[in-house]
């Protein structure tokens, strides 16, 4: 079975046992096997005919299997009573590199383990979420990332639809590269499915199924200009016997 398939099982597997699907199901066959010996005892005594009673609640059994099981995935028996079961919701901290921004309503505070550095800081490769989980954040990109589905993820990406470890970006120098990582249900950029390994530029689109994100470059030559303009200039004064020289620089 390819990683892939062995990965949606276990994701399977473990929401199974998060809703107690398991517990019902056993709990169902006691109660069923419960009957049956139930039946065989008390029914010769009334002189009915309990292998006839015994086949038709077998049957019943059977058919009304896939009925608790369905049950079993969507309610849940509480102290207060029979409850819905809530869609799976990641509660543990995430270890996402921190957001340079948050336009989400509620925002985000104290979800993200690591701490942030400065705000005011100039970011080169930014990686902003239009879709999804993450919509709303923004990330700077300062070294190769790895984003996925498991929390381990340097940007953790929980949707069903991304693989634990879906795609790396690789920052060499200030060119910005991406490659998908074998991914059940692929990468795009700009509409197109990666194959391989493809260089990014600035306003391209990644998605993977209905999740976009945007990479955006900002340029630093604009503010190392603007520290040019903060240096003075200094120019000696001409003399009628000296020949003219060139301006410097003084810090």
């Amino acid at each position: 079975m390819p990683a892939a398939g062995r990965s949606h099982l276990k994701t399977f597997y473990r929401e199974l046992r998060r809703r107690k699907v398991f517990q019902t199901c056993f709990y169902y066959l006691l109660l069923c096997w419960g009957g049956l010996q139930a039946i065989d005892i008390l029914f010769p005594l009334f002189d009915l005919d309990a292998d006839l009673v015994s086949r038709y609640l077998f049957a019943l059994a059977i058919l009304g299997f896939p009925v608790a099981f369905t049950l079993a995935w969507f309610f849940q028996i509480t102290r207060e009573g029979v409850a819905r079961s809530t869609p799976f919701s990641e509660r543990r901290v995430l270890d996402n590199i921190p957001p340079i921004n948050d336009r989400r309503r509620n925002g985000a505070r104290g979800y993200f383990r690591k701490p942030g550095g400065p705000r005011s800081a100039v970011h080169d490769w930014t990686l902003s979420a239009e879709t999804g989980p993450l919509a709303g954040l923004s990330f700077s990109i300062t070294r190769s990332l790895v984003m996925g589905r498991s929390l381990d993820s340097d940007i953790a990406v929980v949707s069903p639809h991304v693989s634990r470890q879906h795609a790396r970006l690789t920052l060499e120098g200030d060119m910005l590269s991406l490659e998908d990582l074998g991914s059940a249900n692929g990468t795009m950029v700009n509409g197109r499915p990666l194959t391989g390994r493809c260089t990014l530029y600035n306003e391209d689109e990644i998605r993977f199924h209905d999740i976009v994100f945007r990479v955006t470059r900002s340029y630093a030559s604009a503010g190392r200009g603007t520290a040019a303009l903060d240096q003075t200039t200094y120019i000696e004064p001409l003399h009628s016997n000296s020949t003219p020289t060139k301006p410097t620089d003084r810090q």
